[in-house]
């Protein structure tokens, strides 16, 4: 996290850096505005907004480690909705990084007009339009269709002619997702969900996709 410390000392860093604020939170037994680690701030409450903006700016690693200590020095950051969003972008822009790992000619779709596309993925047999969703309550079955609602326009109006539709998020699934997908999902645009919270996930986002090529196309 460039704002703080340099890329090559992020994690041990940071994680010194949580621990000496919590101590001092837990001796002095009230809450910290402002946390200093050498010549690298953290500013709380009224004054977190400028850090928050200048994370969005780090690599979706360092962002995500920054945002981590924020979280932990000022909890009622999680309730900003200023973090929410750099936050959801941060996630977005780490999953699209994993499936580029995989598959190099993925790539972020961004601005107006994408209609709920945010990542789309070239595989060798199919085209996959990933909806990346944050958050930390339960998947409903109302966002299910509203990004599957999403998907189709895009499909539709050709700016993202996709054959299949994935749903990635950071949040629970409902146990029965599968079946609430398919009471929403359209017959023609095979659709999937998976959970992806870090890199221990990299392996089942990436069977998620192999999933749904094999139901896009079922001889390979």
């Amino acid at each position: 996290m460039a704002v703080f410390i340099t890329s090559n000392q992020a994690g041990s860093v940071a994680l010194l850096l949580v621990g000496a604020v919590l101590l001092i939170m837990a001796i002095n037994g009230s809450s910290l505005t402002r946390a200093r680690y050498q010549d690298y701030e953290l500013l709380m409450a009224r004054r977190r907004h400028p850090i928050v903006a200048s994370i969005e700016q780090d690599t979706p690693q360092d962002a995500r480690q920054a945002l981590q200590v924020l979280s932990a020095i000022d909890p009622r950051s999680t309730d900003d909705p200023l973090v929410a969003q750099v936050s959801a972008a941060v996630y977005e822009r780490e999953v699209a990084d994993r499936l580029a790992r995989v598959y190099p000619e993925s790539h972020r779709v961004g601005g107006a007009g994408d209609l709920g596309i945010d990542v789309l993925v070239q595989t060798p047999t199919a085209l996959i339009g990933v909806q990346v969703k944050a958050g930390r309550t339960v998947l409903q079955t109302s966002t299910l269709r509203s990004v599957i609602h999403a998907a189709a326009g895009a499909r539709n109006s050709r700016r993202a002619p996709i054959d299949g539709l994935l749903l990635v998020t950071n949040r629970p699934l409902p146990q029965d997702v599968s079946r609430r997908l398919r009471e929403v999902a359209s017959p023609d645009l095979p659709t999937a969900a998976v959970r992806w919270v870090d890199d221990q996930d990299d392996a089942v986002l990436e069977a998620k996709v192999q999933e749904l090529v094999s139901r896009i196309s079922p001889s390979t």
